[in-house]
């Protein structure tokens, strides 16, 4: 099984002559697609939340790490103290239902709601709905003072109280076009005229990141907790990996960090759905090789019970300096 990746020239820094030809070559239609975004923002009718909205995103295509930035968020409201329910507002991506819920885990699956409300269910109430305005609005009926947006920056339905913008430091915003001649939903520019602040998670110095130099940021760190693993996994730490995400290699980078030694490892797109027989020939690997066998908590919550049962999932959290739950506590202040 071919480990899948974004395009290789959108972050190239090797045969940079190559990249740039087949950046140029999807330059117009980067620019039909700026268009359309555009005349989005343009016609739609912003609508207000009856309360605050807290809106977590990203400008690059892929995971930046805007799920678990929104539990960190979560979690540091519940320490701040002055909002007693918060519930998070999500689209529902790749589930089949178009109209606005609040997720129930015991009778909604992912096919119902996608697998990360699903998954963010599990951390607080989560209402799922394309119309953001109308889910917003639910949220209030529902009882709920606060709202964390997991993903939406692009969504111009709904105004938001405060905007944070999550920046991967691992990949930066590689060749600083918009997709598809880079990874880019819009000009970084023109996204931080609507962020409050950044938080670069895993900095490096790999990539420029000077487009937020005049922007408010702070830094975060990727932690991997392991209590849902065996003792036997965590003492052998030989493991089979696979993960159904938007940059596979980030998970396998952080089990390797952490000193697993990974016997095989296999890369999916984002949200992909398994099969009986790649699930059986990955385990067959695990169990030939005496390997634990391992996948990412988004990854674990699509699979049939029969299957979570055979397979431990690794749960990965973000952890931001203290300087940031600093500021953040003052941005509650003012929204309270």
């Amino acid at each position: 099984m071919k480990k899948l990746t974004l395009p290789h020239f959108w972050y190239s820094k090797t045969n940079v002559n190559h990249s740039k030809f087949l950046s140029l070559a999807l330059r117009p239609a980067s620019w039909i697609y700026r268009f359309f975004c555009l005349l989005d923002q343009s016609i739609t009718v912003q609508g207000k939340s009856p309360i605050p909205v807290i809106c977590v995103g990203n400008v690059t295509m892929g995971g930046a790490g805007k799920t678990p930035t929104s539990r960190a968020l979560l979690k540091l409201i519940k320490e701040h103290g002055h909002f007693e329910t918060v519930c998070f507002l999500m689209r529902g991506y790749g589930g089949n239902y178009s109209g606005v819920l609040e997720v129930n885990p015991s009778q909604h699956t992912q096919w119902d709601v996608g697998d990360e409300a699903l998954m963010q269910a599990q951390y607080a109430p989560v209402i799922v709905a394309r119309n953001r305005k109308k889910g917003a609005q639910l949220a209030a009926q529902n009882g709920y003072d606060l709202i964390i947006m997991d993903d939406g920056f692009q969504n111009f339905g709904l105004k938001k109280d405060f905007s944070l913008l999550v920046v991967d430091g691992q990949f930066g915003f590689g060749n600083q076009k918009c997709f598809p001649a880079g990874p880019l939903r819009e000009p970084v520019s023109l996204a931080l005229t609507r962020a409050q602040a950044a938080l670069v998670i895993g900095r490096t110095d790999d990539h420029d990141l000077s487009a937020l130099k005049d922007t408010r940021q702070y830094e975060a760190t990727l932690k991997l907790h392991t209590k849902s693993l065996s003792d036997d996994i965590l003492e052998n730490k030989k493991i089979v990996a696979f993960a159904g995400i938007a940059r596979p290699e980030k998970f396998f980078n952080t089990l390797e960090d952490n000193g697993f030694e990974i016997h095989a490892q296999y890369g999916f797109a984002d949200h992909h759905m398994y099969t009986h027989g790649q699930l059986s020939a990955m385990y067959q690997r695990a169990q030939k090789s005496n390997s634990a066998f391992v996948t990412t908590e988004k990854d674990w919550i699509r699979l049939s019970k029969s299957w979570k049962q055979k397979i431990d999932y690794v749960k990965i959290t973000i952890e931001p300096e203290n300087m940031f739950k600093t500021y953040f506590f003052k941005v509650l202040d003012r929204l309270k």
